[in-house]
């Protein structure tokens, strides 16, 4: 299975396009990876820490929200001298995984086995979708599987500036997964399934109601729209549905979990589905908090009525979210 020609990605069409400002952030991102390929692994680890902590100092809004989805998710379970060590900390893991997906393009079967400590991947199976959360390096939780079997695919990330889209798919796309334009993606990736292929999927982003999402239970009772196509595509093509997720290690390395596949019935729905992809994957964000992204607006909208868990802040209440929630079986 050969990468699709960058060439052949809209963002590499529009190049020609961009504007000076978008070219000087381009160049600027290219530099900065290059010099940061030229550094040993080990040396990522060191750099993440102040660079992170930097950030956290300087993006007041970005903290402030931290401090709030904490608050929501932990309430009183959690002093606010150690919310504000998880926020700073958070900052810090990515900060890491954003160096090390700049550092992507070095890895190789032998650097993944001795930085990765894989369980429970199943190199023999079909069709299968690969599931995550921003937590810990989910980038480098999908770059680890080509190296185990066949290459998947990633669809490119649309962007501002189509110059930086492009780079990320480049580096994502690193350790062989096949990279397919935005448009007709879905029906991309339906058809490579149902050939036995598979693709990996980050599932804890906050969608409109409107969209294409379905509305699952976080920490015990925050609700929030998230994607369902994961859940769709599997219940169309029968592909498998592995939750996985990556836990950081004192020595620099990962382990790189790959649970057993969901099991449900004919009957289940996508929201059902989403739910138990959820309720997999929190013990481990729980347990190691300071690896989820909680600088993300993760609960957008909130009921207007009855709400079980007080909300973030920034949180609004909304027609379409009351309708969507008026759906879920209680």
């Amino acid at each position: 299975m050969g990468a699709v020609p960058t060439s052949t990605l809209p963002a590499a069409k529009k190049a020609t396009r961009a504007t000076a400002r978008q070219w000087a952030e381009y160049l600027g991102l290219v530099i900065a990876g290059a010099a940061v390929r030229m550094l040993p692994h080990r040396a990522l680890l060191a750099m993440s820490v102040p660079l992170g902590s930097l950030v956290y100092c300087l993006d007041a809004k970005g903290r402030q929200v931290c401090l709030q989805n904490l608050t929501a998710a932990f309430g009183d379970e959690m002093s606010d001298l150690r919310k504000r060590h998880v926020a700073e900390a958070s900052y810090q893991t990515f900060a890491r995984t954003m160096l090390e997906l700049f550092w992507s393009p070095r890895l190789t079967r032998a650097k993944a086995a001795r930085i990765f400590k894989t369980e429970g991947l199943n190199i023999t199976a079909g069709s299968a979708v690969y599931v995550t959360t921003h937590s810990s390096n989910f980038e480098w939780l999908g770059q680890n599987v080509p190296f185990f079997r066949e290459p998947g695919v990633t669809v490119a990330q649309r962007l501002k500036n189509p110059l930086l889209a492009n780079y990320f798919s480049k580096l994502r796309a690193s350790t062989g997964h096949m990279v397919i334009p935005q448009e007709r993606a879905i029906s991309r990736m339906l058809k490579h399934l149902k050939n036995g292929g598979y693709f990996c999927a980050v599932i804890d982003l906050n969608l409109d109601p409107s969209e294409a999402s379905v509305i699952i239970d976080q920490f015990s009772g925050l609700k929030t729209c998230v994607t369902q196509i994961h859940a769709a595509l599997a219940l169309h093509t029968g592909a498998a549905i592995v939750p996985a997720e990556c836990r950081p290690l004192p020595d620099g390395t990962y382990r790189m979990i790959y649970h057993p596949a969901l099991v449900y019935g004919p009957e289940a729905t996508p929201a059902e589905i989403a739910q138990a992809c959820w309720d997999v994957l929190e013990p481990g964000i729980r347990q190691n908090p300071e690896c989820w992204l909680w600088s993300y607006k993760h609960w957008r909208y909130r009921p207007s009525h009855g709400a079980s868990k007080e909300y973030p802040p920034y949180s609004n209440t909304a027609g379409r979210f009351d309708a969507a929630l008026s759906e879920v079986p209680i």
